[in-house]
């Protein structure tokens, strides 16, 4: 069983209904690591620079609602 195979929001799954049904990624990223990594980090870099303010904006919505959570759990009660 592989890591998070039942998780429905996990890498795996995102990038199993991108691909077409017939193509095995998993074999491509063994056999190819470095050319993998180029493509992850281009893609990353193209859609940094057409998205980032979006994307920046949604990272910082996450973190300021994980940070409240926990205080609030610490505090016992909803404060923030």
């Amino acid at each position: 069983m592989e890591p998070y195979e039942n998780d429905s929001m996990s890498a795996d799954s995102v990038v199993d209904e991108m691909m077409p049904s017939d193509f095995d990624w998993r074999k491509m990223v063994r056999k190819y690591p470095l050319a993998s990594l180029a493509v992850a980090g281009l893609g990353g870099y193209v859609l940094g620079r057409s998205r980032g303010e979006e994307i920046l904006a949604l990272l910082s919505l996450f973190a300021a609602d994980a940070v409240s959570g926990q205080v609030n759990d610490l505090l016992g009660k909803d404060v923030l």
